[in-house]
């Protein structure tokens, strides 16, 4: 049932021109992950799951019985969701304070993995040499968007 009702939203979405709009934003479990539309390569299902690849060769996996929706949006909802500062992560005149050891990584707007660096507790991370933008860091389960 899922299946026809996706498909049926996809071809719908194509012939009224959606595909002008910018993000592929799918629901599921009450969450939102939004990819940016450019970059989607490459839409199906597998071993119960829909698949979304992308041109920069990531593989985004939904389960079907966690699916809600599709939708094409002009902005990344999720992204818009996103805090500004978490308690191990907080962004000030250009530089990331980071609490406690991990993992970092740092995403721009369409998806694409910045950097990635293991860092120390106490770490001042400098997006001196990044173009001003809106950012995408996650460590240790938590994630906030950083404006430069």
């Amino acid at each position: 049932m899922k299946t026809k009702f996706f498909l049926a939203v996809m071809l719908l979405a194509f012939s009224t021109g959606m595909m002008a709009d910018k993000y592929l934003t799918v629901t599921y479990n009450g969450a939102e992950e939004s990819i940016s539309l450019p970059l989607v390569k490459r839409i199906f299902f597998q071993d119960d799951c829909i698949k979304v690849t992308t041109t920069n060769g990531e593989t985004h996996t939904f389960a079907l019985s966690n699916f809600e929706k599709i939708t094409f949006t002009e902005s990344a909802d999720a992204i818009k969701a996103l805090p500004e500062q978490e308690e191990n992560l907080t962004y000030k005149d250009g530089k990331l304070a980071v609490k406690g050891d991990g993992l970092l990584r740092i995403y721009g707007m369409s998806g694409t993995l910045i950097c990635i660096a293991q860092v120390k507790d106490g770490a001042n991370v400098s997006f001196d040499n990044l173009p001003a933008g809106v950012y995408i860091v996650s460590k240790d389960g938590k994630t906030i968007k950083v404006r430069k």
